[in-house]
């Protein structure tokens, strides 16, 4: 596939810069230290890597207090967690002394240890954030941003704390619990679809030599399209993708992209649809994206007059150790024509 590049500068993007906003009423008043070194947060996240058998080097690693974090739309966060500093290079985790929104001063050290360890996560682990549920309504994950992340647990709840640090380091210890999916996959299978109110998609256009829509045929009233057109002058492939952060699939599920391809006379190499799975890899010096799987029709793409031709990708044994699903409808370099990808979804087969 000819659009890799692009991919992996995306997901340094995404995965290098990320922020937790919170705030808590309340706060309780306790006389301490109000700005301890941050090393005893980062010697108590080494301890207990050490115990699920991880050594890691943090020499590439900065721990800083700054007075407020504020972001360019105004928000202020209490912390953020760098995979690459713009200025430094290095992984970076900033803590705000802000009194009025954080009160860092003011918290526990249990308190000031979630939300160091949710923004290790970030920094360190290379984890986005995760909103899913559990059954009881607790997150799944201390990387949600959905809750408080100074109250994911607390002083008297040891099983707790040692559940949320296993699924920190390995993904895969929520399948421990009961996960609230949001919907019933064996009733309704699907998990995602081109939904016109969603403007998070992405294009490659091969500079203006493709071009790309999205809309609702006139006569469908209902049929969502993704559009790809050319005049046959395209040198790489022109495609549509859109990003989907850590999928809340049930383990071991399969996971179908699916389209029906509409077209009057695509001439050339023709189209097809692809799909792209990442993970993390955690090393000595923390973690990097990992490309897991990459599926894909386009050896055998398709051309000429099209109706409602399926096009469909199956990947197997889904695992939650997923934090990205890229789905893609793609034409290939010297296609002339166009085509529609009509009711462009990824479905779920629960095991």
């Amino acid at each position: 596939m000819r659009y890799s590049f692009k991919l992996v500068l995306i997901l340094v993007v995404l995965l290098g810069f990320q922020t937790c906003n919170q705030s808590e009423d309340n706060v309780p008043e306790i006389t301490k230290e109000e700005f301890p070194d941050l090393k005893i947060f980062l010697d108590k996240f080494e301890a207990e890597a050490k115990l699920r058998g991880y050594n890691f080097d943090f020499s590439n690693l900065d721990l800083v207090y700054v007075d407020k974090l504020t972001m360019p739309d105004g928000s202020e966060y209490c912390g953020l967690g760098i995979i690459k500093h713009p200025v430094s290079g290095k992984r970076t985790i900033q803590i705000s002394k802000s009194p009025g929104h954080c009160d860092w001063a003011k918290k526990t050290d249990i308190e000031r240890e979630n939300l160091f360890f949710h923004e290790m996560g970030h920094a360190f682990l290379g984890l986005l954030h995760d909103n899913a549920l559990m059954c009881n309504g607790k997150p799944l994950s201390m990387m949600t941003d959905d809750f408080n992340q100074f109250f994911i647990y607390k002083e008297n709840e040891p099983e707790l704390r040692e559940y949320y640090l296993d699924e920190l380091f390995d993904r895969l210890a929520a399948n421990e619990k009961c996960i609230d999916f949001g919907q019933n996959f064996a009733e309704n299978p699907v998990f995602f679809k081109n939904d016109l109110a969603d403007p998070m998609w992405r294009f490659s256009n091969d500079n203006g030599r493709y071009q790309v829509s999205r809309g609702i045929h006139p006569n469908s009233f209902s049929t969502t399209y993704l559009g790809i057109s050319s005049s046959g002058t395209g040198q790489n492939n022109g495609y549509i993708y859109k990003e989907l952060e850590v999928p809340n699939i049930p383990e071991g599920a399969t996971v179908i992209l699916r389209t029906k391809v509409n077209a009057e006379n695509l001439e050339g190499p023709g189209v097809a649809i692809a799909m792209r799975v990442y993970d993390t890899k955690i090393g000595t010096t923390g973690a990097t994206t990992n490309e897991s799987h990459t599926l894909t029709t386009e050896p055998n793409p398709v051309n000429g007059k099209l109706e409602n031709h399926v096009l469909e990708l199956r990947l197997p044994n889904f695992t939650r150790k997923t934090i990205f699903i890229l789905p893609f409808a793609v034409m290939m370099p010297g296609t002339k024509g166009e085509a529609f990808f009509d009711d462009f979804e990824i479905l779920v087969e629960p095991v």
